[in-house]
């Protein structure tokens, strides 16, 4: 009797499981959707900004090349028992439709693929960019908790370019 509550058991635990190791979105669309919800391990944001579609893409464009598309090195850290690293942050920006312009970030640690994971590194953030009226942007942002990057990329798309983000990690 216990092997068949044990049998029982474990067909319960493992789509629970087995859901953490292959639930990792492979492209830009899947991590939209896994994040469109953003009730557990995202975060969802959408606004209107008052500038024209072109200048907010184009100042988001300058925000990825000068600020995303980066390597960053950590020092072990003795006192939290991290041992260091490296994280390769890179940016794609795609137009899809005739509209929506978009744009993604991956990240690779260490400078190997992790399993399941996309080659070009896991998704943290996508940002779509498409027209809303007569001057006016919609700028839908998705990330998985990515907020010291999600804040200046909103500054960025309303015109303030502040600094770049620390990319380091512990922030």
């Amino acid at each position: 009797m216990s092997r068949f509550f044990h049998s029982l058991s474990f067909l319960f635990l493992f789509p629970i499981f087995a859901g953490c190791a292959i639930g990792v979105p492979q492209n830009r669309q899947e991590f939209v959707t896994m994040y469109k919800d953003a009730r557990v391990f995202g975060k969802a944001e959408h606004f209107t900004i008052n500038r024209p579609s072109k200048a907010v893409f184009t100042d988001i464009k300058e925000f990825s090349r000068k600020c995303l598309n980066v390597r960053v090195v950590n020092p072990p850290n003795y006192s939290l028992r991290e041992a260091g690293g490296s994280t390769t942050f890179r940016t794609k920006i795609e137009k899809i439709g005739a509209n929506v312009t978009t744009l993604s970030l991956q990240e690779e640690y260490n400078d190997k693929p992790m399993p399941g994971a996309p080659q070009e590194g896991l998704f943290t953030l996508v940002a779509e960019i498409r027209p809303a009226g007569k001057g006016k942007t919609e700028l839908d942002i998705y990330h998985a908790r990515r907020g010291k990057i999600a804040d200046p990329l909103k500054q960025w798309a309303d015109g303030d370019k502040c600094p770049c983000p620390s990319l380091n990690r512990g922030w």
